[in-house]
C-alpha cells in the first residue's frame, strides 16, 4: 500500500466537515496500527453543489475555540474540497474516465438548471453512471432508465430516453384525466353508460368495473 483514500461525495455544505474527516482518517490509522508500515490517508470531498461554491471551513482549526496558548498542541485537519461544477474545460479534458461524463454534467447543470445532456461521449458504465446521476440529483428518472438502458451509449441517449418517459408520462396523466371526466358524467346521469362506453372505447361492463375500482357511482348501481 503507498496510500489510503477516503471520497465524500457531497451535494450540500457541511459546515463540520473537517470534524467528520479527523474521526474517519483517526479510524484509518488506527486500523493500520498493527501493520509493519503505515500509509497516509488522504480524504477528498467532492461537492456537486451548483447553487453557490463550498463556504464551510476547511481545517478543523477553524471550527473550535483554541485556548491561548495551546494551538500548537492541537492537531489539524485539512478538508480537501473539489467543488466539481466550477472545474475548468482544461480540467475535465484531462479526465480519461466516465468522470469525465460526470463533471461536464455538474459545470453545465450550474450554468443553465434547465440543461439537458447533449455530451456524446460514449459510457463504459451505463449502469454505475445513471445511478451515480440519479443519488446526486436527487431525480430517479436517471435510474429508472436501466429498467430500458439497453441502447444508451452517451448522455444525449439518456437526454432522449428522458424526453420519452415525459412524453409517455404526459399522455398518461392526458388519458387518465379524460376517464376521469367520462365517469363523472356518467355517475352524474349527464351521459348514458353506453355513450360513455362508446367514447372510452370499452365494454359497458369494463366502464362499470373502472368506474367502481376509481370510486365513481355507476347509475344502474343500487
Amino acid at each position: 500500500d503507498i496510500v489510503l483514500y477516503g471520497i465524500e461525495n457531497q451535494t450540500k455544505v457541511e459546515k463540520r466537515m473537517p470534524a467528520r474527516i479527523s474521526g474517519y482518517e483517526g479510524a484509518s490509522y488506527r486500523g493500520q496500527y498493527d501493520k509493519k508500515t503505515i500509509v497516509p490517508v488522504i480524504t477528498m470531498v467532492l461537492y456537486y453543489g451548483t447553487d453557490r461554491k463550498w463556504t464551510a471551513p476547511k481545517n478543523l482549526k477553524s471550527l473550535i475555540k483554541v485556548p491561548d496558548n495551546l494551538d500548537k498542541y492541537v492537531n489539524d485537519t485539512k478538508a480537501n474540497v473539489f467543488e466539481i461544477a466550477w472545474l475548468t474545460d482544461e480540467q475535465i479534458a484531462k479526465f480519461t474516465s466516465d468522470y469525465k461524463i460526470v463533471a461536464n454534467f455538474f459545470v453545465n447543470k450550474r450554468k443553465n438548471k434547465d440543461y439537458i445532456p447533449d455530451d456524446k461521449t460514449t459510457i463504459k458504465h451505463v449502469d454505475e453512471i445513471l445511478k451515480f446521476l440519479s443519488v446526486m440529483t436527487g431525480d430517479n428518472r436517471y435510474e429508472e432508465i436501466l429498467s430500458d438502458k439497453e441502447g444508451v451509449s452517451n448522455m444525449c441517449d439518456v437526454a432522449q430516453r428522458l424526453e420519452d418517459r415525459g412524453i409517455e408520462k404526459g399522455l398518461q396523466k392526458g388519458r387518465e384525466e379524460g376517464n376521469r371526466m367520462i365517469y363523472s358524467l356518467v355517475e352524474d346521469e349527464s351521459i348514458s353508460m353506453e355513450k360513455g362506453a362508446q367514447k372510452l372505447g370499452v365494454s359497458v361492463e369494463k366502464l362499470r368495473v373502472n368506474m367502481i375500482n376509481a370510486g365513481y357511482k355507476c347509475p344502474d348501481m343500487e
